[in-house]
């Protein structure tokens, strides 16, 4: 979880596989995203939905690429470690540029819950939790929850566990 993943080179069968794995696993798991990095597929592509009635997509190769000064919180949760949300202050608004399954370029501007969760993501492609990105005292608080309940998505390991 704390490995950046490396560029998808080409869109091919192996990761079209993947994708429609990962998009099984998060509606199994009734998710809003999954990063391939969180199945151990060690490539820069995540599947989300923005609600629970939303196709599942795919982006490839996402970065965020301008975000508005304005900033808010956003209450996270992630299917690494389910036991617990935590409180994250992120830009309110962002522009995510990524590629589409068919190669194509895509441009997403996005705003509150969609710009969290996209951030989200990609923080997961850049080996980054959002533990890392809380303020010190929900970090603890979020750690101590994580130590006494935790029950991690099936094959997914806690951070600082194995």
């Amino acid at each position: 979880m704390r490995t950046a993943a490396a560029p998808v080179a080409r869109i091919d069968e192996v990761l079209l596989a993947q994708v429609r794995r990962m998009k099984r696993r998060l509606l199994e798991e009734e998710g809003a995203g999954l990063a391939g990095t969180q199945v151990g597929f060690m490539r820069r592509v995540f599947v989300y939905r923005a609600s629970v009635d939303s196709e599942v997509q795919a982006l490839v190769n996402p970065s965020v690429v301008a975000a508005s000064c304005e900033r808010a919180m956003f209450l996270e949760g992630c299917l690494s470690y389910r036991a617990v949300s935590v409180l994250v202050e992120r830009p309110a608004a962002v522009r995510v540029v990524g590629e589409g399954l068919d190669g194509g370029e895509r441009v997403l501007d996005v705003e509150g819950y969609e710009a969290s969760l996209l951030q989200h993501e990609i923080d997961h492609l850049d080996g980054i939790l959002t533990l890392d990105r809380a303020a010190p005292a929900e970090r603890k608080r979020a750690i101590g929850v994580l130590m006494e309940r935790s029950q991690p998505l099936p094959g997914i390991a806690i951070a600082g566990t194995l």
